[in-house]
Order: C-alpha cells, then structure tokens, then sequence
C-alpha cells in the first residue's frame, strides 16, 4: 500500500516543463538567491525553453555575486555587466566574496555607473560581513549621485588611532532635489592597473597613517586618472620623502577641479607639476615646510635657480619645491584661481613675484608661519606699467587685482614698517582706480614685529577692515 501510493502520488506530479511559466521564474529567481554567481547561467544551458525564460526575466538576475578567487578583474567586470544588463530596469543587490581587500574599489567600480538601481550592497572578506543598504525609501530623490570617497590607507580592520572602526561603509543621504551615496574604504595602496571602469565621485578625500603605505607621486596621479568628475580632492600625508623619480610622471587632466588640498607632504612639486585643472579656484597647501632637504626634483627646470633675494628661510629646499610646483601648475593650467591659503608652506621671494604676477582673479590671500622678507611685502606695492619699449608709460597697476582679503598669521620675517607702507600705498591707489576691487579685510596676528603703532597708523587707512591680534 505504501508503494502503490507513492507510486500514485509521483504519477500525479505534473512533468517540470509543464509548469506555468511564472512559477519556473520563481522557481529561478529563488535558486538565483542561494549565493552561486553562476546559477543563472547554469540553468540557461538545460534547455531552450529555460533560456529563454531566464534571459527575458529580470528577477532572476537581481542578485549579482561576485567571488574574486582566482578570477581576472575582466572576467568579474563581463559578468557585472551582463548581469545588470539583463536584471534592467529592476533594481539589484550585490554581494562581493573576497579573497584580497585590495580589489573592493575596482569591483565596486563596475557597479557606479548604475547606481540608480543598487540597492544593497553586502561585503564579506576575513571572516567579516559588512551590509549596507545604498537606498533610503523616505528619499524621492530622482538623480542618485556618487558623492564622496574617503580612502584610509592602511592595513584593512587594523586599529589606527582615532579611527573609529568603519573601515569599509556605504552612507546615503540627500534632498528631494540629489542623492547623494558615499564611500569609505580603508586599502594599502592605490589601485589604478586595473582600475578601468571610472569612479565617478566628485569628491575625493586620501590620507596616509603609516609610512609604510605612503603614495608615490606617479601611483597618485594614475589614480586621479580613473577619477574624472573629481570637484574636490584633498591629500593628507606623512611627509615621507618619496626619493628621486627615475622619469617624469604622467600629466592629468581633472577638468572640474576647482578645490584642492595637500596637507603635510613634499612631493608636492612633482604632484602640482603634473596636475591639469583649468577648473581650480581654491587651492590650499598646508603643512609642508620641512628643515631637512628632500630628494631633488628628477630633471632641472626653468626658475630652479637660487633665489636673488637671498632671504632668510628655515625651509629652503621645500620652499623651492612649493613654488616650482605651483609655477608649472599655473603655466599648465591658466585655472581662475580665487584662494590660496598657505598654511606652514612658504615659497621663495622670486616664487611669490612670479605666482603673484600670474594670479589676476585672486580674491583670498591666507598665509600662516611664512618666512616671507620686506621684499615679498613689497609686491603688495602699485607699480608703474612699462610701455612697449621698457620705459615708464606712466599708468599704475597691483599686482593680485581682485585681492579683497588678505591674511597674515605669524610671520616673523617681516617688518611692521613695510607691512604699512604696502598696503596703506595699495588702498591709495585701488580705494579711487579700483573701489570695487580693493582690500575688504586684512587680518594681521601673531606678527612680532608689527606693533601696536604699526596698528594704528595703518588704521588711519584701513579703518573698520583691519583687524589686528
């Protein structure tokens, strides 16, 4: 009896082609979801009526996993993209094996382009599963848009001080208007070899916490290469001399960069020489004067000379390297700068002459601990414009002018009587010539030797647009 109902009961089961073609598709879809990457296309193969239902069913592929063991990074890029293809315009969730950290960027650039559709994103490596949810259902936002990527380079989940333990997180966020989606990922190195999808973030934030995994310039550079929607990209270091270059490094063009920030390096020479952005308004060098003398620059240029003036300085061979990246910058670039903060990197007397005669739309002049002489002051000055033939054509002229804020904090070098001289002869002359474009603010502190006389008699000029501590 039992086996005459078995026998029965396996008779009365309906062949599987048979099924209605919706209950195969759920059928797939579920199989889709236990984990294989290649289910989909495992079950395409049985049968034409399979295949054809699998490959017109979008639910089936909303699941994309990507196992990097011993794949190529074309073989991982083929399949994301066939799979986001085929799962279109349904949204899909990815999940990334990994078996080496250092690919998580280059996989996860393959999905960028269509983030509209991501939904969730799940990460294993090491034991550690990371699950991220890109979508945020109280936004109606109707354009997703790659914001920023905060690279932290280190060893992945090793503790660093003051990290706060997120070394790898997705974070949306946004209006009714944008949605934004974020990334933070901590990595040994830059990838760029294989890096050929672009990351298309328009902010881009780098900082180095050991030595060890310190970014050579040309390494840098061929990363910036795969960002081209960069709007902002700020560079944190360790001041670790990179040595000499064997060759030049690559040019690169990031032509909407308009906001730039190299805090405590010195390659900084070999990074703005290399640099296009014709786009760049605001461009702030800090914390790169160094007393010791770095690796020379690999081929000898124009305006690597001594500098004439023969000022003092503690840091002469980074002030040499400052400036001449900033000239080859400016010669590149041509960009409509508006603000240039230095904040512990200084340049040279001949350096800050020629930044300044090349910098018309400045509006924001910032500098902090500059060893800047009399001689720099100076070029704060009107000047008489020479005609054709090099003789006085008898018209005035500044340098910088669009300065409207100028700020000055602890430097030692120069005098208080020149510091008065130049700008109570500057607001003179752009006060009645240029009254739209004249100093709005000075801010003078921590300069020992501007006084408190040197205060008032340049108040008689300045008025309320001094500010003095």
């Amino acid at each position: 009896m039992i086996i005459s109902t078995v026998n029965k009961d396996t008779h009365s089961f309906p062949p599987f082609p048979s099924l209605p073609p919706e209950l195969l598709i759920e059928i797939f879809s579920t199989c889709s979801l236990t984990g294989d990457w290649h289910i989909p296309l495992t079950l395409s193969k049985v049968c034409c009526l399979w295949r054809d239902l699998i490959i017109s069913s979008p639910c089936i592929w909303q699941m994309i996993v990507i196992l990097d063991s011993r794949r190529t990074m074309s073989s991982i890029r083929t399949q994301a993209e066939l799979w986001i293809a085929r799962s279109s315009p349904l949204p899909f969730n990815v999940v990334l094996k990994l078996t080496d950290f250092e690919r998580l960027l280059p996989i996860v650039s393959c999905f960028l382009p269509n983030l509209a559709r991501w939904m969730r994103c799940t990460i294993t490596y090491d034991g550690r599963t990371i699950d991220t949810s890109l979508s945020d259902l109280t936004l109606s936002s109707p354009r997703h848009i790659p914001h920023h990527l905060d690279i932290i380079l280190k060893t992945p989940f090793e503790d660093v001080a003051g990290d706060d333990g997120d070394d790898i997180i997705f974070f949306p966020y946004g209006s009714t208007t944008y949605r934004h989606i974020s990334m933070k990922v901590a990595t040994t190195k830059l990838p760029y070899a294989e890096m050929v999808n672009p990351l298309v973030f328009t902010s881009l934030d780098i900082s180095e916490t050991a030595f060890e995994y310190s970014v050579r310039s040309p390494d840098l550079l061929r990363f910036l290469a795969h960002c081209p929607n960069l709007e902002h990209l700020y560079f944190h270091g360790l001041s670790n001399d990179e040595g000499t270059l064997d060759a030049s490094p690559p040019a690169i063009a990031l032509p909407r960069l308009h906001t730039l920030l190299l805090n405590e390096i010195c390659n900084q020479r070999s990074i703005l020489s290399h640099l296009y952005l014709p786009a760049l308004r605001e461009l702030y060098l800090h914390h790169m004067n160094v007393e010791y003398q770095p690796e020379p620059y690999h081929v000898p240029e124009e305006g690597d000379s001594d500098d004439e003036a023969n000022d003092f300085s503690q840091s002469p061979h980074s002030d040499l390297h400052t400036g001449m990246g900033i000239r080859k910058l400016l010669s590149r670039s041509r960009p409509p700068l508006e603000i240039l903060d230095m904040d512990l990197s200084d340049m040279r007397t001949k350096d800050f002459r020629w930044v300044f005669d090349k910098l018309p739309d400045l509006k924001q002049f910032s500098i902090v601990g500059s060893d800047m002489s009399d001689s720099v002051v100076a070029l704060f000055v009107p000047f008489a414009v020479e005609n054709g033939d090099g003789q006085d054509g008898g018209q005035m002229s500044v340098r910088l002018p669009k300065l409207s804020v100028l700020k000055m904090y602890s430097c030692q070098q120069l005098s208080g009587d020149a510091l008065v001289k130049a700008l109570s002869a500057r607001v003179h002359y752009t006060d009645h010539a240029t009254p739209d474009a004249t100093l709005a603010t000075v801010v003078i502190s921590s300069c020992n030797n501007f006084t408190a006389s040197h205060a008032q008699e340049l108040s008689w000029d300045l008025h309320d647009r001094l500010h003095v501590s």
